[in-house]
């Protein structure tokens, strides 16, 4: 079986969510179109009732004209034989089961003769009637011949430019002698269509911005998850490498202890013990440096703060550095005062200064010099370690402090863990201080250490 990878779930997760896109999509689709319909019925029920209450009233007009002997349209009793007018609606089926309008379309077409339909007034009840139903959208009236479409008269002519979104109403047919019908034209009524679908709308795009965060945080672990992978890997491959020297040289040295002729030379014999302690000492180091970060980050390293002699620390630090095997190395020492103390955690705090000096060392040239100032500016003693080396670009000098971060990754020759200025940093931040840095490309860099007494 194929095992599931990063990037298969990453292929299958963008399919998922392009998938519910998709259907959403569809579903917003599918319920503004049930809108329009909805809208479309309403339309409907609107003109029908724009037009009986305009009847109504062309009806009053009709009675108050007529004489003493005016009939009552609707009375088959009231109307004189020789009067009478039949009008055929077999044909129109589609009012087949409302007999009451079919009454209203008679009444219409018989007061039609004497007093017309006014386009205005239609115009002016229909607005009524939409802002009673909430609707506020423009609209158009329009009188016309259902057989050719051909517009008869309308109530305004300038919003009739086509839409995509505009709503009409089915044809209500008002006179078959003459072929007229009305149509209620409501102009670009999206706003009405999508406030209508509001709680659609937004439930739709809540949940699609939610997968789309969700794809993204998704993508982000496993960017993430990847990234520490080649971290560990580079990580540990540095480490192995990195211990792997001081390893070699102890290991080399004890073989050559055990050697008779090494044994009796009193001179090489001293000066293998001593290479084998500063392997000892190296190889632990780098593993109290480790060991420190890690408690760190889980919140478990106490600081055992007694006082330190600086002075002390740096004329060590400075006889364990300046007989470098491959490079001219020269410290200089500047001193303030003759005993400078400082309450802290001796071992942190002095592989804090050996990082420094270290990194001075490997990121110069072959002839290197290391200028450290060591005074007290009121409540702080400020430590300042000053190097002639490559120095580090301006774009990369506000990452030097970030964990498994190289300044100089162009120079494969140097090897680190990439941890050093992130330990600096940490640890003098957790004795309450402060890490500066100047620097400029080819000029060298000065680290400025600023720890309250």
């Amino acid at each position: 079986m194929k095992p599931i990878t990063p990037k298969l779930i990453s292929y299958l997760a963008a399919i998922c969510l392009l998938f519910v896109l998709v259907t959403q999509a569809y579903l917003v689709f599918d319920y503004f179109q049930t809108t329009r319909a909805g809208l479309v019925r309403e339309s409907d029920a609107i003109i029908e009732e724009v037009f009986k209450k305009e009847l109504e009233i062309r009806r009053k007009q009709y009675r108050n004209t007529e004489s003493k002997n005016d009939v009552d349209l609707t009375s088959k009793s009231n109307t004189p034989a020789n009067e009478k007018t039949y009008y055929d609606f077999s044909k129109r089926s589609e009012y087949s089961n409302n007999t009451t309008i079919l009454v209203y379309f008679a009444i219409n077409m018989e007061i039609s003769k004497t007093i017309p339909i006014n386009i205005n007034r239609l115009d002016s009840i229909t607005g009524s009637v939409l802002h009673a139903r909430g609707i506020n959208t423009k609209y158009c009236v329009i009188i016309i011949n259902p057989t050719t479409d051909k517009v008869l008269q309308q109530s305004k002519s300038d919003l009739m430019s086509p839409s995509f979104f505009e709503v009409s109403s089915k044809y209500l047919t008002i006179d078959i002698v003459d072929n007229k019908a009305l149509k209620l034209v409501l102009v670009n009524p999206f706003g009405l269509i999508i406030k209508r679908m509001g709680l659609m709308l937004l439930s739709s795009l809540f949940f699609s911005i939610l997968c789309l965060l969700a794809f993204r945080f998704l993508l982000r672990t496993l960017a993430r998850q990847k990234q520490l992978v080649i971290f560990k890997n580079e990580f540990l491959g540095t480490i192995a490498h990195e211990l792997k020297r001081p390893v070699a040289s102890l290991s080399f040295n004890l073989d050559c202890l055990s050697m008779p002729a090494f044994a009796e030379d009193k001179a090489k014999y001293e000066l293998l013990v001593s290479r084998s302690v500063s392997a000892t000492s190296e190889l632990n180091d780098s593993i109290n440096m480790i060991v420190a970060l890690t408690k760190l980050e889980e919140g478990l390293l106490l600081l055992n703060k007694e006082p330190v002699n600086l002075k002390k620390m740096f004329e060590e630090l400075k006889n364990k550095f300046g007989n470098y095997p491959v490079k001219k190395v020269e410290i200089q020492t500047i001193y303030e005062a003759d005993e400078i103390l400082l309450k802290a955690e001796a071992n942190l705090l002095n592989q804090c200064f050996a990082n420094l000096i270290d990194n001075a060392i490997k990121y110069s040239n072959k002839e290197v010099l290391i200028i450290i100032t060591i005074c007290k500016t009121g409540h702080w003693i400020v430590i300042s370690i000053k190097d002639n080396g490559f120095g580090i670009t301006q774009d990369k000098l506000p990452l030097i402090f970030d964990k498994y971060n190289w300044a100089h990754t162009e120079n494969s020759n140097i090897n680190g863990f990439g941890i050093g200025l992130n330990y600096v940093k940490t640890i003098v931040e957790k004795h309450e201080g402060e890490v500066e840095v100047r620097s400029q490309e080819g000029e060298g860099s000065e680290f400025s250490l600023l720890l309250p007494e």
